[in-house]
């Protein structure tokens, strides 16, 4: 995990223009205590050598739904992050092609381009794909080095995934891929991100009045006890502290899919 800073300075996410919900989504995690701790085990065991980090990872992304990878020699990297395929409509998933549909003789994994990392997650390779607009993370079921199909299960992510799915295509095909399909609206990421600030500030003791004085308005500190108790600062802040604690704690999910 990152060191602790003054909660008043920007998040580590913010100024990163190819932001993803699933980046953000993983900065509230890591605010988590409990996940800090199961982080913290897993990586201890690594270093040991009772398991592997992909065994390390896979557990803790079977139990919290995304984690970073619990490689040793970089214990912090928000890029190396694996969400589960079922909660993460972004992530595309390959599998063997059922016979005479087309598909190509063989799956070549050097036409992905540059990987930046790869993790063996169970019976799954997970491949995290470098792009500057924001990375594309792969899942391949079984040997590559067969004919593949790309994985559309039909829910209600069916669209999200189709897009995902073209993103890769475009990829292989050595075609601009474009930005992702769950990047936040610029509005929506500024606000994520302004609810990290609220808090670590939280976290780590500020109380509502210097939260709302930091992040809302200045002229708050001059606030008289009646003014403040009623004014519309304070209740901002007590939603945002409430909505911010909620995303730390399982709502997080959510935001893998745009929500």
């Amino acid at each position: 995990m990152p060191p602790e800073k003054d909660w008043r300075a920007p998040p580590d996410e913010a100024g990163d223009d190819a932001l993803q919900y699933s980046d953000i989504a993983i900065g509230y995690l890591r605010r988590n205590a409990r996940y800090r701790t199961d982080y913290a085990r897993a990586l201890a065991k690594v270093k040991r050598g009772a398991i592997t980090a992909d065994e390390a990872t896979a557990t803790l992304v079977r139990r919290w739904g995304i984690s970073f990878h619990a490689a040793p020699s970089s214990p912090y990297d928000r890029k190396l992050t694996v969400a589960r395929p079922d909660l993460s409509p972004d992530n595309v998933v390959l599998a063997p092609a059922v016979p005479g549909t087309g598909a190509e003789p063989a799956f070549d994994t050097r036409t992905l381009g540059a990987v930046r990392a790869r993790m063996k997650i169970g019976d799954r390779l997970h491949l995290i794909l470098a792009d500057r607009n924001g990375d594309e993370h792969l899942w391949i079921c079984g040997p590559p080095n067969q004919p593949m199909a790309i994985m559309l299960p039909i829910g209600s992510d069916s669209l999200i995934r189709l897009a995902s799915a073209e993103r890769l295509y475009r990829r292989l095909k050595g075609i601009a891929t474009g930005p992702p399909v769950l990047r936040p609206p610029p509005f929506r990421r500024s606000h994520l991100l302004t609810l990290l600030q609220v808090l670590d500030g939280h976290i780590m003791g500020a109380s509502r009045r210097e939260l709302a004085v930091a992040l809302i308005d200045r002229n708050v500190r001059d606030y008289n006890a009646a003014e403040w108790a009623d004014c519309r600062e304070r209740k901002r802040i007590n939603r945002w502290i409430t909505e911010a604690v909620e995303l730390r704690d399982g709502g997080y999910v959510r935001l893998l899919r745009g929500g």
